[in-house]
């Protein structure tokens, strides 16, 4: 986990804060989770993932590799951090690290924006990977979403893993 942290680290200390939002943020977050619950949070910041993957094509690849490229060029663009794409036997794992939580430095807020904002991921990587070719049953879904670590998302179907099939994910 040590090359994920200096990752993480090396990425921080090069971005520049855009302070003037950071409240915005926290306020608009916790109106959204306060006025439509968990739940509604949920799915309304899922929602801002498709739309952001929809103002935000990929290019188009021919490797794993190429497409966490892709992938990165706009994460950086954003300033919201890096990825990292495992191949695992039928589904892929996604690690998003360096997310830029408004709340850095305070645990007990980080905690709940960590949790909603994997929601946004959610959203943003299931639209990114359908409009590749992905399958639409095949799900985006968040393994671990922990403030100041790596938020890990799995793309697959969980039945396949026992079904010795092939994944089929794109």
């Amino acid at each position: 986990m040590t090359d994920m942290t200096d990752i993480t680290t090396d990425y921080f200390f090069r971005q520049q804060t855009k302070a003037a939002w950071v409240p915005f943020i926290r306020a608009f977050v916790a109106e959204i989770a306060q006025t439509a619950g968990e739940a509604g949070a949920d799915s309304f910041l899922r929602q801002i993932g498709k739309r952001l993957a929809a103002d935000y094509p990929l290019a188009q690849y021919n490797s794993i590799d190429e497409l966490e490229r892709s992938m990165n060029v706009v994460l950086q663009e954003l300033q919201w951090g890096w990825l990292r794409i495992q191949v695992l036997d039928s589904s892929l794992m996604l690690k998003h690290g360096a997310f830029p939580l408004p709340s850095y430095g305070n645990e007990q807020q980080q905690r709940f924006e960590a949790r909603l904002f994997s929601a946004l991921l959610e959203g943003l990587y299931q639209s990114w990977l359908l409009a590749l070719g992905g399958k639409p049953d095949v799900q985006v879904r968040v393994k671990t979403a922990e403030a100041g670590g790596v938020f890990e998302f799995v793309y697959g179907k969980s039945r396949l893993a026992h079904s010795g099939r092939s994944p089929g994910f794109l």
